[in-house]
């Protein structure tokens, strides 16, 4: 056979197998096929020359050998009691397993270890004083095996073994076990090695209550070995370790370590044992997890069972940001490993083996939204349905039906449901938005039951504001957690938590210029007291990333020791501070040396204990003077940086949530709390401006903001340091970001109800003063630096009707008003239909928009609403405010004949058009017996069929006025034989008239139009 004819073969014989792959399980479409056992297994070993895994099936004392070619079990290897883990030698010729079987006295324990040899299926039993906790082979073709005692080295050539180190503080967990314990909570321990065998690493449960866990490193060339033990709340599950093929890397149930047991960072977890798995696919920079994050139930001993959808999340290795879900077709329960070539994830499951083709996820099933956020902008005066489109694909190429579905009424998808690649309408309706006045977020759920992914959900955010709400919105999705001004750079940064990235602008252009990676869940930045580093603090992550700001490339971390997050960081002159979770006991404060990347937790506090709470934050003055240290019971604190000593604890009073920040000239602010050098409350700011959100000294001026909720408008003020007094309050065009608790909690642990994100900073002025950026609902706003200049107060004067200038208007009639500031700008529309809001001018009667044509500063010409009529109140809001009410009366109908100017002419002429020459009757083109004219006017009130207004009449049906004319010429009343709006036009009105023989001649022969009680009358000239 030909190489080329095998490779097609084997080709094909791939795809068929990938096609095995994808089944329909409870949770629907999932990726995977399982392999059932008949018993629980407790590790499997890949035999890539063989075409097989080894499966150690504890509760059914054999191996299992499952094919690789059809994932059936080939044959079983009975062996002695309860098989716990196995290791192939790198020579494929040895197959070591370990039996762990401690017994509970007077039953004799069993614990051994047997060897296989494959080549010929000889076996040897050796037995161990001690229960072993596993096995792993190194390069050098000998194992390691460790039990609760020690560390050995096994030659299964020889069968030798040689004691490598003791092993203290384990204790082996005896059996018979509880009926719903696992092997994951029975042997509790699990060993992996590097792609080259150089590196072997084991996570084991020091105690039978698996709050202490030891984990070690043995490098296979040096024979050094180092471990350390951590107290992880909750349980480190699941039971699992896997390790990068360069060894650089490896995770222990839910936390992330680099080769020198630094913790690089942690999954989200609920710290169950035997459910879940991961995998470090170092070719594609990837991490393949199944680590269960929402609270199960049932089971006891670390035991769990489902209570959510079992999902395989694929991570980037560097930060653990999710980068897709996809569905499995049950849950993982153990110790997975890759093929040689990472195409392949095999995972202990629950029905025993699970195998997953993680080379070809890219060809699978999948749905995938164009976009994480679609924002519409609209006014209180603009009630037109809105809409944009999106596209829905499957990245593959397949053709994958999905459903689309809206959290509220005002949005809607046109088609709402479809087949990949397709385009959807999403449009909103104004009017469900209208009294918010702030950005409302909406969430779009998108369903594909045929689908292995998990779609996610897509963000609507509509966005109503009045005129006199100020500011530029722009769109940043995710959640945002802070920001921070570079004012020697003219840049800023915002934090986004959920992809683990500090987002760059430009503070010139509000374009964004570069995205870093941070670690997981990145809480805080700060910069160094030289301005020449930016680091972010983690809630994830037990160090700090460091960005060189004049390259933005990241440069070594700071690295705390053993399980220490530092959650929260300020830099004073002297030196900086960090705000760390310790998993293991209370909350403290540590230093740290930039320069040479020290770690130190302090010994006290000055004279106070160095003791904190969990959601404390750190933020120091730009001068490096001192740090104001907050707590969520409202426990403040300053570290002086000319004493080096925590100077100052002070307990403040009432809400203490929101903006924090301290600035040059000793002052501090706490939620609405103005502090002064000794941190004592010198002023509590008025609460207009609802929840505190953020806060910015400006030499020794301020700005603060905040908003009633995150859909309301938001409040941006001015602060008169000297008296500690608020000014001067402009509203937001949107909310900035609020946090609605109040915290509270006790000394020396962890606040009840404390948030992540107690405090916030959300307000940064950029350099030179060019403009204000407010981290908001929908991303950021920028503000003009005077966004507060006085603006004059609109004035309405006159309204008239545009036909004439009379005071006679009805409903539809074409309007002219008159006053002083009434925009500031000149501005004309020409689009159709009208808008109900131009040049920031919103003008409304009886609260209901009206249609404008054209604004300046002293004239708005507009259309009145057609569902009005009486004694009705006009009201104008600009930027400069909102007018004074006028009142007017609309008529049910006021006919107003339209006047033209003819060009060279000083005087107008009716607008009546003869339909013999179709030119406007003057002098020059008189009126004659039996012509046909048609009478153009305005103000002729309601139609059938109703025609909204703003938007042009129609030609087919034609909308005819509900209360007839009647019109004389010379006192003879004229044959109408039609009454209605003229098509293609707004708010223009047409009679069409036949002229009775009847008529005297004359210059000045009169037309009257009547109407409701009403009339209008020109003179026309009338010739035989």
């Amino acid at each position: 056979m030909s190489a080329q004819i095998q490779f097609k073969i084997s080709h094909l014989a791939r795809v068929v197998i990938f096609s095995l792959f994808l089944g329909n399980a409870i949770w629907g479409a999932t990726l995977g096929k399982v392999v059932p056992l008949g018993g629980l297994a407790a590790d499997l070993t890949l035999d890539e020359g063989r075409r097989v895994l080894y499966v150690a099936n504890y509760t059914a004392n054999r191996i299992d050998v499952v094919s690789l070619s059809d994932y059936s079990v080939r044959t079983s290897m009975n062996v002695a009691i309860q098989p716990s883990s196995l290791s192939l030698s790198p020579d494929g010729r040895y197959l070591v397993v370990t039996h762990f079987a401690p017994q509970t006295l007077p039953i004799t324990s069993n614990n051994a270890l047997t060897v296989i040899d494959l080549n010929t299926n000889n076996r040897q039993t050796f037995t161990l004083s001690a229960a072993p906790l596993g096995v792993q082979f190194g390069l050098d073709g000998k194992a390691l095996v460790v039990t609760v005692t020690e560390f050995l080295i096994f030659d299964p050539a020889t069968g030798t073994t040689q004691t490598l180190a003791p092993l203290n503080g384990v204790v082996a967990k005896a059996l018979p076990a509880g009926s719903t314990d696992s092997p994951a909570t029975i042997v509790a321990s699990s060993l992996a090695a590097s792609g080259d065998l150089g590196l072997i690493y084991g996570v084991l449960a020091a105690g039978t209550s698996d709050t202490t866990v030891i984990h070690f490193r043995y490098d296979v060339n040096t024979k050094a070995l180092i471990y350390g033990g951590i107290k992880p709340s909750p349980a480190l599950g699941p039971r699992a370790l896997s390790v990068s093929k360069d060894g650089k890397t490896f995770i222990n149930g839910w936390l992330y370590f680099e080769t020198d047991l630094y913790i690089r960072g942690k999954m989200p977890t609920t710290g169950v044992l035997n459910i879940g798995t991961h995998a470090i696919d170092s070719s594609r920079g990837l991490i393949y997890s199944q680590v269960p994050s929402v609270a199960a139930s049932g089971g006891t001993g670390g035991t769990t069972v489902a209570s959510e959808p079992p999902v395989l999340q694929v991570l980037d290795s560097d930060n653990l940001t999710v980068l897709e879900k996809f569905q499995l077709p049950e849950n993982a329960a153990g110790k997975s490993i890759l093929s040689a070539d990472s195409n392949w994830m095999y995972s202990i499951s629950e029905s025993g083996i699970l195998a997953i083709p993680v080379g070809a996820l890219s060809q699978q099933k999948r749905v995938v939204a164009s976009v994480e956020d679609l924002v519409f902008r609209t006014s209180f005066c603009d009630r037109q349905s809105l809409s944009q489109q999106i596209t829905i694909v499957d990245p593959g190429g397949n053709r994958v039906p999905f459903g689309i579905g809206s959290s509220n009424s005002g949005v809607t998808i046109s088609p709402s449901t479809g087949v990949t690649p397709a385009t959807v309408t999403v449009r909103i309706d104004p009017e469900a938005f209208r009294t918010k006045n702030g950005t409302s977020a909406v969430t779009l759920t998108v369903t594909a039951p045929d689908a292995i992914n998990l779609p996610g959900t897509i963000r609507v955010l509509v966005n109503t504001k009045e005129p006199d709400q100020r500011g530029t919105t722009v769109n940043v999705p995710g959640n945002l957690v802070d920001l921070l001004s570079d004012p020697s750079r003219d840049r800023f940064y915002i934090l986004r938590k959920d992809t683990n990235q500090i987002l760059v602008f430009d503070g010139a252009t509000n374009s964004q210029i570069a995205t870093l990676k941070t670690s997981t869940a990145p809480l805080q930045m700060a910069f160094s007291f030289d301005r020449k580093y930016l680091m972010v603090a983690n809630d994830r992550t037990y160090g700090l990333r460091v960005y060189d700001l004049e390259t933005l490339q990241e440069v070594a971390p700071v690295k705390f020791p053993g399980a220490i997050a530092p959650r929260s960081v300020a830099c004073s002159s002297r030196l900086c501070l960090a705000a760390v979770r310790d998993e293991s006991s209370t909350p403290k404060i540590a230093s740290f040396d930039l320069a040479t990347r020290r770690v130190s937790i302090l010994t006290s506090l000055g004279v106070y204990k160095n003791e904190i709470l969990e959601g404390t934050t750190l933020v120091a003055s730009s001068n490096g003077a001192s740090i104001l240290l907050i707590q969520t019971d409202g426990t403040a604190m300053l570290y002086n940086a000319v004493a080096d000593a925590f100077t100052i604890s002070r307990k403040l009073a009432g809400q203490v949530t929101g903006a924090y920040a301290a600035s040059n000239f000793d002052q501090y602010v706490v939620g609405n709390q103005l502090l002064n050098a000794s941190l004592v409350s010198i002023r509590t700011m008025d609460t207009s401006i609802g929840l505190s959100s953020g806060f910015a000294f400006i030499d020794q001026s301020a700005i603060r903001v905040g908003a009633a909720s995150s859909s309301s408008p938001g409040i941006i003020q001015r602060v008169n340091l000297p008296a500690g007094d608020a000014v001067r309050a402009t509203r937001l065009i949107e909310a900035p970001i609020v946090v609605d608790i109040a915290p509270t909690g006790g000394a020396g642990g962890a606040a009840a109800g404390a948030s992540l994100n107690a405090f916030t900073r959300t307000l940064a002025p950029l350099a030179n003063r060019s403009s204000i950026i407010v981290m908001t609902t929908s991303g950021f706003t920028v503000l003009p630096w005077v966004y507060d200049a006085a603006t004059a107060s609109p004035r309405l004067e006159r309204v008239s009707n545009a036909a004439d200038q009379s005071a006679s208007v009805a409903p539809g009639s074409l309007i002219t008003i008159t006053g002083r500031d009434l925009s500031p700008i000149n501005l004309a529309n020409s689009a159709l239909p009208l808008p109900t809001a131009l040049g920031e001018s919103c003008l409304t009667i009886n609260g209901l928009p009206v249609p404008v044509l054209f604004v300046s500063p002293t004239q708005i010409n507009a259309q009145l609403p057609f569902q009005v009529d009486g004694n009705v109140t006009m009201v104008l809001r600009t930027p400069g405010g909102v007018s004074d009410n006028y009142n007017l009366t609309m008529l049910p109908a006021a006919p107003i004949i339209f006047r033209s100017v003819l060009e060279g002419a000083d005087s107008t002429v009716p607008a009546v058009v003869r339909a013999a020459n179709n030119g406007l009757v003057t002098v020059s083109n008189p009126v004659h017996k039996d012509d046909t004219l048609t009478i153009y006017l305005s103000g002729m009130g309601n139609t059938s069929p109703a025609i909204p207004a703003g938007t042009p009449g129609p030609s087919d049906p034609l909308p005819s006025v509900l209360i007839p004319p009647t019109v004389t010429l010379g006192g003879v009343q004229l044959p109408v034989s039609f009454a209605g709006l003229t098509p293609g036009e707004i708010g223009v009105y047409q009679i069409n008239v036949t002229v009775n023989r009847r008529i005297n001649s004359g210059l000045q022969v009169p037309l009257v139009v009547t109407q409701s009680g009403n009339s209008s009358t020109v003179n026309l000239r009338v010739v035989d």
